[in-house]
């Protein structure tokens, strides 16, 4: 009985971690490493003391291209200076497919933002991509 429970539980807890640390699946990007976005633009560097944001800002999938752990999977993120802000007040499919070349999961792209942070999270009145 033995000889048959181990590869059983192997299994099991092989697909239980995949599961529970896998990224989206559809991302074909370095989860470590922020690409270089050069821009005309200036982008907010720093929050105010209140935490507000009014501004470009870089926006991209926070955990495709920001290295945030999310267990909830995909999800729309914004970066101000070195700090990472998962977003409220739109979703990653509000903007497109996430998933197309240009999309979210794939690209980091600069967003006009105004909104205000709170426990790590941006909570957005608008939010503007800004096209190329």
């Amino acid at each position: 009985m033995l000889k048959n429970t181990i590869p059983l539980l192997f299994t099991i807890y092989y697909i239980s971690y995949n599961s529970v640390y896998a990224g989206c699946g559809s991302c074909n990007v370095s989860k470590t490493k922020v690409p270089d976005i050069h821009t005309n633009l200036e982008l907010v560097s720093q929050l105010s003391d209140e935490g507000l944001v009014s501004g470009f800002v870089l926006a991209s999938c926070g955990m495709c291209n920001f290295a945030i752990d999310s267990k909830s999977g995909c999800s729309l993120a914004i970066k101000i200076g070195e700090s990472t802000y998962q977003i409220k007040g739109t979703s990653i499919d509000d903007h497109g497919d996430s998933h197309a070349k240009d999309g979210f999961c794939s690209a980091v792209r600069v967003a006009s933002v105004v909104g205000n942070v709170k426990d790590n999270i941006c909570f957005v009145k608008t939010f503007d991509i800004v096209k190329e």
